[in-house]
């Protein structure tokens, strides 16, 4: 089951959506909504986990970004030296009603603390405001295209559960990654001109009220 952990501050406005499916099919559904609102410029960070099953299941978590932001990070701490499955990720940014990729990542360990070397991670200089699909599956569970509506690279295939699924990068001689356990972590700073627009207009209805109320 999805679970909230690290919320340190209350700057940016996120909204998160975990479900897993499986062969392209809804297999379990968990949904959480965080809404932060406050003023201020810190960084806003967010931990979600849960459990696969099979070797095509598919985690999707959605995040909305209120103001344009910096040093987006997304990012896997999961794979445990090969207890669990190597992930791979993708970010995806909504366009009308579907989603354009704008990043996949297999390994990449230097995103955040805690990561192993098979953990995947993916870092934004900048992202603006809007909707955006991060995808987490098994490699090389990789999205066959540039939008979502193209699909995975193991849609339709039978499932495998992950405990009897030799996964290609898996040790021959441990037998390793058979765990389903995967955890994202997803953190964002909003840019400070954002902010003092929204200082502004906070000191501005201030303003109006105790003109009302003189």
């Amino acid at each position: 089951m999805p679970s909230a952990a690290t919320i340190p501050n209350k700057n940016l406005e996120f909204r998160m959506k975990t479900f897993l499916s499986s062969r392209a099919l809804p297999r379990a559904a968990a949904l959480a909504v965080l809404t932060l609102s406050a003023l201020g410029a810190q960084a806003a960070s967010f931990a979600y986990s849960g459990q696969a099953t099979y070797h095509n299941d598919l985690i999707k978590v959605s995040f909305h970004l209120d103001a344009d932001s910096t040093d987006v990070k997304v990012w896997t701490d999961s794979w445990l030296a090969g207890l669990n499955f190597d992930p791979v990720i993708a970010v995806w940014a909504q366009t009308g009603a579907g989603y354009n990729l704008l990043s996949q990542v297999d390994d990449d360990d230097t995103i955040g603390a805690g990561q192993g070397s098979y953990d995947a991670g993916i870092k934004f200089t900048t992202l603006a405001a809007g909707h955006y699909l991060v995808t987490l599956a098994a490699a090389p569970n990789f999205a066959k295209g540039t939008t979502l509506a193209d699909g995975f690279a193991f849609d339709g295939e039978t499932a495998i559960a992950l405990a009897d699924w030799k996964q290609p990068s898996y040790d021959l001689n441990k037998d390793d990654q058979k765990g389903g356990y995967w955890s994202l972590r997803v953190t964002a700073v909003p840019e400070p001109a954002s902010w003092a627009l929204m200082a502004g207009g906070l000191a501005l209805g201030l303003v109006a009220r105790r003109r009302r109320g003189a």
